[in-house]
């Protein structure tokens, strides 16, 4: 598996981050993204909070997610699908100040399809520690590695 950090420094704004995470799953383009998109499936490895998803541009739904006694109210709008290779969306959030988009790209290879995830900070979210890179990681690790790599195989 491939995770990295990157800052982005072209600006003489604050450095925002970005993390790109690469998974092969030996599973079919079509399977993947049927997880990536489908809500049935969605709720199963993402977030069983999360009520309504559709893979359009132009799509906006919100969910809450309870964490350590606070609540996160995800605010997320597709800006760009291609059917069965891409998806990203804008990923905000109520509660807190804020931008960030992720985008999930699938990619054909001889051991399957390689998931390519690219989340990035655009406007920087309140310091703290549920925002922090070491927790950002973690979060992206669990749900690829963990959650989505067990509901694939299972």
């Amino acid at each position: 598996m491939f995770l990295e950090f990157f800052f982005n420094l072209h600006s003489k704004a604050k450095p925002k981050k970005m993390i790109k995470l690469k998974k092969t799953f030996p599973v079919s383009t079509a399977k993947l993204w049927e997880a990536l998109t489908e809500l049935k499936q969605m709720k199963q490895w993402y977030f069983k909070e999360l009520n309504a998803f559709c893979p359009e541009v132009g799509f906006e739904t919100s969910f809450a997610f309870e964490y350590q006694g606070k609540t996160f109210t995800h605010l997320w709008r597709i800006y760009e699908v291609i059917h069965k290779k891409r998806i990203a969306y804008h990923w905000q959030y109520k509660e807190y100040e804020g931008d960030s988009t992720v985008s999930f790209e699938l990619v054909e290879s001889p051991q399957g399809v390689q998931l390519q995830i690219e989340a990035k900070i655009i406007k920087s979210f309140p310091p703290m520690d549920e925002f922090s890179t070491k927790n950002m990681e973690a979060g992206w690790r669990e749900l690829i590695e963990e959650r989505l790599n067990t509901f694939l195989l299972k």
